[in-house]
């Protein structure tokens, strides 16, 4: 089974640089993290003029949209963790 959407707020946990969200595997629980280091390297914009977490609510949907392939591929950390780095994030060029 794939990984959908669970009603449950995103938090940010700015002592580990990361936000944290979860995702459902029917009625399994699934935490998914994102560094701080993937968030400030999704976007030109300097981290002062928009905060992490901010950017996290902008691109949630790409995120799930990461972390569900990343479960269905089997790369989930050994306590069942997704975690989304910059490697993970699609090459985007600059035009």
């Amino acid at each position: 089974m794939s990984l959908r959407r669970a009603a449950m707020p995103a938090v940010q946990d700015t002592a580990r640089g990361i936000v944290r969200f979860v995702m459902k595997d029917g009625t399994k629980r699934v935490d998914v993290i994102v560094s701080n280091a993937a968030l400030e390297d999704l976007d030109d914009v300097s981290v002062r003029e928009c905060s992490y977490f901010h950017r996290f609510k902008e691109h949630r949907l790409h995120f799930e949209t990461i972390a569900r392939d990343k479960y269905d591929k089997g790369y989930v950390e050994t306590d069942g963790t997704v975690c989304i780095r910059t490697a993970d994030l699609p090459f985007v060029s600059a035009d």
